[in-house]
Order: structure tokens, then C-alpha cells, then sequence
């Protein structure tokens, strides 16, 4: 999900986030899908996030699929996973990096 997302970032024709919006918002879903969908969407737009995004993230991004998801999501040292540092970058970047907090 996540490198098809991806593909057409990286080539030169438009990327279209319909597809993307349409699998996150699907409860229908596998919620693997629905969270790499999401992330996916975060990549492709530069739309203002909605907030059932917001809501579909933090609902779907708990420590148990984080490390299920690390073998793709390399895992970034200071106790984090790749994945909840990509969430807390794209959609939390008020937090502190883990190793700067006290």
C-alpha cells in the first residue's frame, strides 16, 4: 500500500489521493490497509488533514501494529518505531522527539 502510494510521487505524471482517501476512510478494511492508506494520503496531497484522519491514525497507530509494521517501517532508535514517528512527524509535529524530551 505504502509503495504504491509512493509510485507515482516519484515519476512525473499527477498523483491521484482519491484512491488513497477512499481505502482510509473504508471500515471495511483491513486496518493495515487503512493506516498505510492514510500515510499514503499524508504523502500524495497537500490537502489540510481532515479530522477523521486525525481520529483513523491515532486510532489505528497502537504499539501492537506499530511492531507489526516495523519490518517496513525501519524502527528509529530511542525506543520509537518507524511508525509512530511517522505519524508523530506528519501529524504531531508539536511533540518532542523522544530523545530530546526529559
Amino acid at each position: 500500500m505504502l509503495a504504491t502510494a509512493e509510485s507515482p510521487r516519484a515519476h512525473s505524471h499527477r498523483p491521484d489521493s482519491a484512491w488513497t482517501r477512499a481505502l482510509w476512510q473504508d471500515r471495511a478494511q483491513a486496518p493495515e490497509v487503512r493506516l498505510a492508506a492514510a500515510i499514503g494520503w499524508l504523502c500524495l496531497t497537500n490537502e489540510p488533514v481532515p479530522d477523521a484522519l486525525h481520529a483513523t491514525v491515532d486510532a489505528l497507530a497502537a504499539q501492537e501494529r506499530a511492531r507489526a509494521m516495523d519490518p517496513w517501517m525501519t524502527a528509529v532508535g530511542c525506543g520509537e518505531s518507524g511508525l509512530l514517528r511517522c505519524v508523530r512527524r506528519m501529524l504531531h509535529s508539536e511533540e518532542p522527539e523522544p530523545c530530546d524530551a526529559p
